[in-house]
C-alpha cells in the first residue's frame, strides 16, 4: 500500500514530556527541515487545542492522549512512548483513525529489574526506615531486624522480559523463583531454572511477590490482578513488590492487609493516580510505615533514558519518511524484506480496489482475495489491507491503513476471504479479487455491471491489470482511462480514435481484451461476441466526447476513472 508520507518541509513534531536530549537531537538532525517542539507541561485543553498542526506525538507516562486528543490530531501519523506502557494512549482510538502507536519494549528493562531488586532488598532490611532515622539523629539498631533473601521464594507474577531479568538476578541472591505466567510454556520456564504454577500457588508459596504484567482492563484484564482475595492468600508475613503498573493492586484492600499485620510490608513505584496529589487513600498507603513508595523511578536511569528516547525518536523518523517501525503497538510486525517484496503488489491491489469502485460504484457485502504463485508464501496482511485503502478512500472520508483498515472494513460491513496457492495461474505471481455486492450478481447481461472479477500481476517491479470482469487485459493502472465495451466487429477502435482525436486528447496506451470465454474456446465468432476497450489518455475526455462514443452504435457501457 502507498502510504502517505508527510513533505519534510510540513513535518511538526511535539514532544510533551520530558524525554533524554539525545532523542530531541536525533529527530532535529534526522529530520533537519522539520520543527521539533518541546511543550511539557500542557492541559489536555491546550494540547487538544494544537495536536492538528502536529505529525507526531512523543510523550512518557504523563501526557494523557485521550480519544479527545487523537480525533483533533487530523495529521497525526504516529505517537510515541517513551518507555513500555501505553496505558495512557487510547490505542484503540489512535486504531480507529489510522495513527500508529509506538513504544520502546526493550529500552528500559534492566533498569526496572535492577530497581525492582533495589526495592525488594530494602523490604527486607528496612533501609529507607533505618536511613530515616539515622538522620532525625537516632540509633534504633533493634527496632529494623531484617530477613536474609537467600533461600526465599521469590514469586514473579509475568514473566516476560522484565520478570526474567528480575528472576535471574534473583537467582544471583540465592532465592527460588517461581511464576505465574499464562502465556509461558512450563518447558521454556524450566529451561530458565523457574518453576511455573498458578495465580493461587504462587501466592501461597511466595515469600516476596513481585508484579511485572501490563495493566489491560475488561473480564479476563489485569486491572485489579491482586485485591482483597488475593492478599488473602498470600502467606503471612509476606512482601508485596510492584514496579510494573499503577491498578494491578486494589491499593485500599493493600492497606488494609497491611493495617492488620497480614503482610510485612510492600514496596511501590507505581499507582492508579500518579502524582498521587490530593487522593487520601494514596496519601495514607505512602505514609504507612510498612510501605516503601517511590516516585515511578523503575525507567529512571541515564542510561534507560537515553535508550527509550533514542528508540522512539528513530521509529517516529522511519514512518515520517513512510517506512514502518519496528515496535508498533497496534500493527502486525512485518519484515523490512518482507515489506520490499510486496510493495509493488501493495500499489497493484489498492489501484484495484480503486478501480474496481469507480467502474462499478455500488455497496460492497464479501470479497475473495485469491494469490497465486510464490507470492502465496508471505505474510500477506498488508496486501489485505492496501485493498481495504483502494476500496474505502474514494468514496469515504476516511484516512486507511494498515493500522486501521480491519477496523474499518468491519464498520463498512466488508467481509474478505483469502484463499492462497503457490501453484501459479496465468502468472508467475497473480492476485485475484472477486466481488459480491449489495446490488445484482456481477455478469455481461447488464452494460453498467460487468466487472465482479479484477485479476492483476506485477511486471518489472510495475502493476498490471491483466482481467477485468469477463475480459482478458493489459494496462498499467495509472492516469486518466477509458473503459467502453464494443460488439467484436471491425471499425470499433476506428470510431474511438476519431472522436478522441477531434476533441484533442491524445492516446498513451491501448489494450483491446477479448472475453475470456472467447478466448479460451477461439471457435466461430458468434455476432454477440463484445471486447473490452482500455485506452489511457495523457488528459481527460470532455463530456460531449464520451456521449458521442456512446451514441456511435455497437459501443456501450463507456466509463472514465482516475488513478
Amino acid at each position: 500500500m502507498a502510504e502517505d508520507v508527510t513533505h519534510p518541509e510540513n513535518i511538526k513534531v511535539l514532544i510533551t514530556d520530558r524525554i533524554a536530549r539525545e532523542g530531541v537531537t536525533f529527530l532535529r538532525e534526522q529530520l533537519p527541515e522539520a520543527q521539533v517542539d518541546e511543550r511539557p507541561g500542557l492541559s489536555p485543553e491546550q494540547l487538544k487545542a494544537i495536536i492538528g498542526e502536529y505529525s507526531a506525538l512523543v510523550v512518557r507516562s504523563e501526557t494523557q492522549v485521550t480519544d479527545e486528543v487523537l480525533s483533533a490530531g487530523t495529521r497525526l501519523k504516529i505517537v510515541g512512548r517513551a518507555g513500555v506502557g501505553v496505558d495512557n494512549i487510547d490505542t484503540n482510538s489512535a486504531t480507529r483513525h489510522g495513527i500508529i502507536v509506538v513504544n520502546s519494549p526493550t529500552g528500559n528493562i534492566m533498569a526496572a529489574a535492577e530497581h525492582t531488586i533495589a526495592m525488594l532488598m530494602a523490604l527486607a532490611r528496612h533501609v529507607p526506615a533505618a536511613d530515616a532515622s539515622m538522620k532525625a539523629n537516632k540509633w534504633e539498631k533493634s527496632r529494623f531486624l531484617g530477613i536474609e533473601v537467600r533461600n526465599k521464594t521469590l514469586g514473579v507474577i509475568g514473566l516476560g522480559k522484565v520478570g526474567m531479568a528480575v528472576a535471574r538476578r534473583a537467582q544471583g541472591l540465592e532465592m527460588n523463583i517461581i511464576a505465574f505466567d499464562p502465556f509461558v510454556s512450563p518447558e521454556q520456564a524450566r529451561k530458565s531454572n523457574v518453576t511455573l504454577m498458578s495465580l493461587e500457588e504462587v501466592l501461597r508459596q511466595a515469600d516476596f511477590v513481585t508484579l511485572h504484567t501490563s495493566l489491560t482492563s475488561g473480564p479476563s484484564g489485569t486491572r485489579g490482578l491482586i485485591g482483597e482475595a488475593e492478599l488473602r492468600m498470600m502467606k503471612p508475613g509476606s512482601r508485596l513488590i510492584n514496579c510494573a503498573r499503577g491498578g494491578l493492586i486494589d491499593e485500599e484492600a493493600l492497606l488494609r492487609a497491611l493495617d492488620e499485620k497480614h503482610l510485612a510490608g510492600a514496596a511501590l513505584d507505581v499507582f492508579s493516580q500518579e502524582p498521587i496529589r490530593d487522593n487520601a487513600l494514596l496519601q495514607r498507603l505512602v505514609a504507612h510505615e510498612q510501605i516503601i513508595a517511590t516516585p515511578h523511578l523503575g525507567a529512571s536511569t541515564e542510561e534507560a533514558q537515553v535508550g527509550v528516547a533514542t528508540d522512539v525518536a528513530e521509529q517516529i523518523v522511519s514512518v515520517l519518511r513512510g517506512g514502518f517501525p519496528r515496535a508498533a503497538v497496534n500493527a502486525p510486525l512485518i519484515l523490512p524484506e518482507t515489506l520490499k517484496v510486496l510493495q509493488p503488489y501493495m500499489t497493484l491491489i489498492e489501484k484495484m480496489g480503486r478501480l474496481y469502485t469507480q467502474l462499478q460504484p455500488e455497496p460492497l457485502r464479501k470479497i475473495e482475495l485469491t494469490y497465486s504463485g510464490e507470492i502465496a508464501s508471505y505474510d500477506l496482511r498488508p496486501l489485505q489491507a492496501a485493498l481495504v485503502k483502494g476500496l474505502l478512500e474514494s468514496v469515504s472520508e476516511a484516512h486507511v491503513n494498515m493500522i486501521n483498515a480491519q477496523v474499518l472494513a468491519k464498520e463498512w460491513g466488508i467481509e474478505i476471504v483469502e484463499q492462497k496457492s503457490t501453484t501459479p495461474a496465468e502468472f508467475a505471481n497473480q492476485v485475484t479479487l472477486r466481488v459480491v455486492s449489495d446490488g445484482r450478481a456481477g455478469g455481461e447481461s447488464h452494460p453498467e455491471n460487468f466487472v465482479n472479477v479484477l485479476s492483476g500481476t506485477v511486471m518489472h517491479d510495475e502493476p498490471r491489470i491483466v482481467q477485468v470482469g469477463p475480459y482478458w487485459t493489459e494496462f498499467a493502472p495509472e492516469g486518466p482511462i477509458l473503459f467502453c465495451r464494443n460488439i467484436d466487429q471491425p471499425g470499433m477502435i476506428g470510431i474511438v480514435g476519431t472522436v478522441l482525436g477531434k476533441a484533442s486528447v491524445n492516446i498513451r496506451h491501448m489494450d483491446v481484451g477479448p472475453s475470456v470465454r472467447r478466448a479460451r474456446a477461439y471457435d466461430a465468432k458468434r455476432p454477440t461476441d463484445s471486447a473490452l476497450m482500455v485506452i489511457l489518455v495523457d488528459n481527460p475526455i470532455p463530456e460531449w466526447a464520451l456521449d458521442e462514443i456512446s451514441q456511435a452504435g455497437n459501443i456501450f457501457g463507456v466509463k472514465m476513472v482516475n488513478l
